[in-house]
Parts: C-alpha cells; sequence; structure tokens
C-alpha cells in the first residue's frame, strides 16, 4: 500500500514537472518570436505617446488661437486708426472747402468794392480835371471872374458862385450856442491867394475843391454854430469833407449832414471854407 501511494507521488510529480517544463519552453519560444520581431520593426507609438503629441498640438493650437485672435485685435485697431484718419481728413477736407469758398467770396466782395472804388476815384478825377480847367481859365482872366455884375447878383442873393453856375448859400435860422435862431452866416467870395490855397490843398488830401466861401455874421459872436450850407453839385451819397483856414492850416471841422445840394457843418469861428469832394474810402467827418 505504501508502496502504491509512493509510486502515486511520483507519477503527480513527474507530470507536473513535465507541465512546468513545456509552459517554460512555450514562454521562451514567445519571447523569442517577441524580441526577433522587435529587432527587426520600429515600435508603435504608445497610447501615453499619442496623449503627449496630441496634447501638444493641443497647446499648440491654443497658441496659434491666441496668436491669431491678438493678430485680429491689432488689425482692427490699425483698422479703427485709418477710420479715424479718414475722418480727420474728411473733417478738414471739409474745412478747407468751406474755407476756399469763404476765401472766394471775400475776393468776389473786395473785387466789387475796388471796382466801385476805382469808379469813384475816375468820377473824382474828372471832376478834379474838369475843375482845374475851370480854375485855369478863372485865374487867366480875373477880371472876367470878378466883373460886377456877377457881384452884385452873388451880394444880392448871399451866395458865392464858381462862374460856371455853381454857387454856395446859406438861408439863415443858424443854431447858435444849442439854440434856434434867425441869424443868417454872410457869405463872400475868398480871395484869389486864398483860393489857390483850398485848390492846393484839396489836391494833397486827394480830394476835388467844389466850392469856396468866406463867412461872417456882422453883430453876432458864437461860440457854436450849425450852419446848413446850400451848395450846388452835392448828391446825399458824395462823400464831402470841409476845410476852415484857420490863420496858415486848414482844418477840416465836423459835417452832420449831407444831402443832395446842402452840406451841414458845425463852426466855432468864422473864416474862409472849402468844401472837398473826397473819394469813398477817404474819412469825411471827424
Amino acid at each position: 500500500m505504501k508502496k502504491i501511494l509512493a509510486l502515486t507521488v511520483a507519477g503527480t510529480l513527474w507530470v507536473t514537472s513535465s507541465v512546468c517544463v513545456f509552459a517554460a519552453e512555450d514562454t521562451t519560444g514567445e519571447n523569442t518570436v517577441t524580441e526577433e520581431a522587435n529587432s527587426d520593426v520600429d515600435p508603435s507609438p504608445t497610447i501615453e505617446g499619442l496623449q503627449e503629441k496630441l496634447k501638444k498640438q493641443e497647446e499648440q493650437a491654443q497658441a496659434d488661437r491666441v496668436k491669431a485672435e491678438k493678430d485680429k485685435a491689432e488689425l482692427n485697431q490699425k483698422i479703427g486708426e485709418l477710420k479715424s484718419v479718414q475722418e480727420e481728413l474728411s473733417k478738414k477736407l471739409t474745412t478747407l472747402a468751406n474755407d476756399n469758398k469763404e476765401l472766394e467770396q471775400k475776393k468776389a466782395q473786395l473785387t466789387q468794392q475796388l471796382e466801385s472804388t476805382n469808379k469813384s476815384l475816375d468820377v473824382a478825377v474828372k471832376a478834379k480835371n474838369k475843375y482845374e480847367e475851370k480854375y485855369n481859365n478863372a485865374t487867366a482872366a480875373p477880371k472876367r471872374r470878378e466883373t460886377p455884375s456877377r457881384e452884385q447878383v452873388l451880394s444880392k442873393n448871399n451866395a458865392v458862385g464858381d462862374g460856371n453856375g455853381g454857387y454856395v448859400a446859406q438861408g439863415g435860422h443858424v443854431q447858435i450856442n444849442g439854440g434856434k435862431s434867425n441869424v443868417t452866416f454872410t457869405l463872400s467870395a475868398p480871395t484869389a491867394g486864398v483860393l489857390s490855397s483850398a485848390n492846393k490843398y484839396a489836391n494833397s488830401v486827394g480830394g476835388t475843391l467844389l466850392h469856396c466861401v468866406t463867412t461872417s455874421s456882422p453883430g453876432v459872436s458864437f461860440k457854436t454854430a450849425v450852419v446848413n450850407f446850400t451848395v450846388t453839385g452835392v448828391s446825399a451819397n458824395d462823400s464831402i469833407a470841409v476845410y476852415q483856414l484857420q490863420g496858415k492850416n486848414w482844418v477840416q471841422v465836423m459835417v452832420t449832414s449831407i444831402t443832395d445840394n446842402h452840406v451841414t457843418v458845425n463852426l466855432t469861428q468864422h473864416g474862409p471854407l472849402a468844401f472837398v469832394r473826397v473819394a469813398a474810402v477817404a474819412t469825411a467827418t471827424h
């Protein structure tokens, strides 16, 4: 019985040993094949390697997206700046266009004013030449200018003529020292010397002498007087300056009103008066 048990145990051990040896040989064979295969072909990426590679690609993609957004923002900013510059340039162009329009309008106005001034100067020059011709004729024949018949008519009507139908007269109602009165200023013809001086002075101020008279008011004294003179050849649109010979100098006196054939003057004393037509740009009153 013992012998049988011993044989059974021995058989079991032998079988177990054979199985182990076979398993070891089989495992060795598989490892050999695997090692031989690994020695000829590159190993495939592991899951960890693929995940790492994918992670890096995602990180790169994210970095590219961030850079793209940044580039987009910078581009939008530059576009905005360019739009602002464009709007500013558009405003400046509009301003320049408006300024140019205003300049053209001012140019047109100045051109019109210049034309008007030139016309006034032409009229003044023609009047001056005409008066000089009359004056030269008068001084060349003083006896004809100082004929008794002419002096009698002028004295009778309290008027002083220029020998060509024009005259200066004073019809009374002079305001004396700020009040109304019935005073009439007496007018007389100036001397040849005073007339010549008045004509030269009118030329010196760029004007044309229209008339020259000497005033007086016998028996009436005054500090201020407002005198309305009738002056032929004067229109309401004329620029008339009046100068009074005080001592050796011609002094401009205030003209308060100019209407057709009338000039109103403020005086503080008597003396020769010169009525001068001046250019529109000149100062006719003070």
